[in-house]
């Protein structure tokens, strides 16, 4: 799925989640893997995650292989309720 390493550094590939994406794989779907990722990036932000995470979560996007989506996700980063001047100088900063 071309998940950057930094995710699983971070811990924030939950088992569930991931056996759930692998449940529906078709062979083919590498090609798009970028939906996956989305998938996840979404999941954290549907937690209403925290300061501290919308932080590795604006980090992990920047790492990202797909430029596109990632910048769709920041986003919806900055609709966050948590969302603050710390994190949305990190978005205009680059990382």
């Amino acid at each position: 799925m071309e998940f950057p390493a930094k995710w699983r550094e971070y811990n924030l590939l939950p088992a569930e989640l991931i056996d759930q994406l692998m449940a529906t794989y078709q062979p083919g779907m590498e090609s798009a893997s970028e939906h996956d990722r989305n998938s996840v990036f979404h999941w954290w932000l549907r937690q209403s995650p925290s300061k501290d995470l919308l932080m590795k979560l604006v980090e992990l996007s920047f790492l990202d292989p797909d430029q596109v989506m990632a910048g769709d996700v920041r986003k919806y980063i900055a609709q966050s309720i948590f969302f603050d001047q710390d994190v949305a100088l990190l978005i205009r900063g680059g990382r």
